[in-house]
């Protein structure tokens, strides 16, 4: 299923925590791509940086700040793997938005999360969303063709997601 996406893409691709080596093959075989990829920096030592991101230059930006290297919808197509980048799930929908033009593909594998979870956060922006579910693994597919950005209204998400997380933590605190 997902293989059969990454066949169609073309443009500039942005793989967001992808460590799959089949995927990264089948991106790289593509000569109709430009490939970018970001992937966990992890630092050994005693003051690490767990949400630091690695591009292949070797420079790294903190995760939450990705979009600074690349210009409002100037790439085309998004694909992110979920798991390795999970402490960034509440940024993902709109700096995924701000920064892709065409398609995102967001996939993963979970027990906490679903496609239906996923999907949530990407209605607020588009209602062309296709999901898939297989057990525990789950690919959403966001055409944000169509999007726009508003910092107002992306603060106002932040901020009703963190209320809905903390009522969510208290609940589960209570009843364990």
């Amino acid at each position: 299923m997902l293989n059969d996406e990454i066949k169609k893409l073309q443009g500039n691709v942005v793989c967001i925590g992808v460590n799959n080596k089949k995927l990264l093959k089948l991106l790289k075989s593509n000569n109709k791509i430009g490939l970018y990829e970001l992937v966990r920096y992890k630092k050994s030592g005693l003051f690490s940086h767990k949400r630091r991101v690695k591009m292949p230059d070797g420079k790294s930006v903190k995760i939450k700040k990705f979009r600074r290297l690349f210009k409002k919808k100037s790439i085309n197509h998004l694909l992110i793997d979920l798991n390795n980048i999970f402490d960034y799930y509440k940024y993902i929908a709109a700096n995924s938005i701000y920064i892709c033009k065409g398609t995102i593909i967001i996939y993963g594998e979970s027990d906490y999360l679903n496609a239906s979870l996923v999907a949530q956060k990407f209605r607020r922006y588009t209602k062309n969303i296709t999901t898939k579910q297989n057990g525990n693994k789950y690919c959403v597919i966001v055409d944000a063709s169509d999007t726009k950005y508003r910092w107002l209204k992306d603060k106002y998400y932040i901020i009703i997601d963190t209320f809905h997380n903390l009522g969510d933590f208290i609940s589960y605190f209570l009843t364990s």
